[in-house]
């Protein structure tokens, strides 16, 4: 529960919160940071276990949660999740766009792309915040709600990141599009802002799990932390508290913004590469 002071500053106690992405990772932490601020928490994701699993913890703080089932690249899908939540817990207030990652697509040179290596991540990435975006302003909109969206990005589409030009692409365009609806949203009430993390070390449960990836991704995940001038790895529960700032009354004057949480490595020159590139097209080895 929260106290009068927290409750007067954040002005999320009572809040309904939709969070996508939230069985695992930074999206979890933003589902539970949000729920102690105060919020009820819709808790969508394809990973059932794990959501069941947020929605425990959230009721555990004494708050109200449900699980929903929604693949977020899926029209049909993005419409009965929001149609859900207000049934269930009331008119949205603050929606966290939170589903993104490379997902199934290889590092690879661009020149090496295939149009489903394209569109994976840009599906995975933007087509799923713009959909979300859609269904809840509308759904805002019509329920007079003055309310908060926070999408979620990345810092690879704020700097050039060699074999993975299609995730920074598409991540370069959630932030590009969240401030043409910020602008279009504006008259309504209703603000929108995207967190950018850096590279969090975590897995579905939001542990930290250095050993239990590939070679390749474990010394990946070593150099990036070497690169970051903080010298560490961020923690989910870091970054979930800039998404529960955007949704605040913290940030009430804040819209179209991108805030980013990465320990200042886009201020360096020290980002490692994901992946070696050795183009297929011009005679190498992908």
């Amino acid at each position: 529960m929260t106290d009068n002071l927290s409750a007067e500053l954040l002005g999320l106690n009572g809040a309904v919160a939709l969070v996508t992405g939230g069985a695992g990772g930074i999206p979890k932490a933003a589902a539970i940071a949000l729920a102690k601020a105060g919020a009820h928490v819709a808790v969508a994701d394809i990973a059932d276990e794990f959501t069941a699993q947020t929605v425990k913890e959230i009721e555990a703080l004494g708050r109200r949660a449900i699980a929903l089932h929604a693949d977020v690249r899926r029209p049909q899908d993005v419409h009965a999740m929001v149609a859900q939540t207000r049934e269930r817990l009331g008119p949205i207030t603050v929606a966290v766009n939170g589903v993104g990652s490379l997902g199934a697509a290889t590092p690879k040179s661009f020149l090496d792309f295939t149009l489903d290596d394209w569109n994976g991540p840009i599906e995975l990435n933007l087509t799923s915040t713009m959909l979300c975006m859609q269904a809840e302003a509308v759904a805002m909109i019509r329920d007079g709600v003055r309310g908060a969206i926070v999408n979620f990005g990345s810092t690879s589409g704020l700097r050039a990141a060699p074999s993975v030009a299609h995730y920074g692409a598409a991540n370069a365009a959630v932030i590009h599009l969240t401030g043409s609806a910020a602008l279009e949203l504006a008259p309504y009430g209703i603000r929108v802002n995207c967190v950018v993390p850096g590279t969090h070390n975590v897995d579905r449960t939001g542990r930290q799990t250095p050993t239990s990836r590939r070679p390749e991704q474990a010394e990946f995940m070593r150099k990036t932390a070497e690169a970051v001038p903080q010298g560490r790895l961020g923690l989910p529960e870091e970054t979930a508290g800039v998404a529960v700032f955007l949704a605040s009354n913290l940030s009430s004057y804040m819209t179209g913004h991108t805030v980013v949480s990465d320990g200042g490595v886009v201020h360096t020159t020290r980002r490692p590469p994901v992946g070696t590139l050795n183009p297929a097209a011009i005679g190498g080895r992908a």
